[in-house]
């Protein structure tokens, strides 16, 4: 589908739910690293553990898109 994605990162927004939740899945089985990004913290950080539980390597962050000092942060 994607192809190889080992050795890259994936910062998802929105990733604790819906769309987003899938789009992580995909690229952690792709082999990226990856962030997953929500407002909800609890919903952010059951995909990380999802993730981490099939093999792959997730981190689950706090963000509120609509902040950019939040956004800038998460970036860091």
């Amino acid at each position: 589908m994607l192809g190889d994605l080992a050795g890259k990162a994936a910062f998802i927004t929105g990733g604790g739910s819906g769309i987003g939740r899938g789009i992580a899945g995909v690229m952690a089985r792709q082999g990226a690293r990856v962030v997953v990004a929500d407002v909800d913290a609890e919903g952010a950080d059951r995909v990380a553990r999802e993730i981490g539980g099939q093999g792959g390597e997730a981190i689950a962050l706090r963000v509120d898109v609509a902040s950019q000092e939040q956004v800038d942060a998460a970036l860091e």
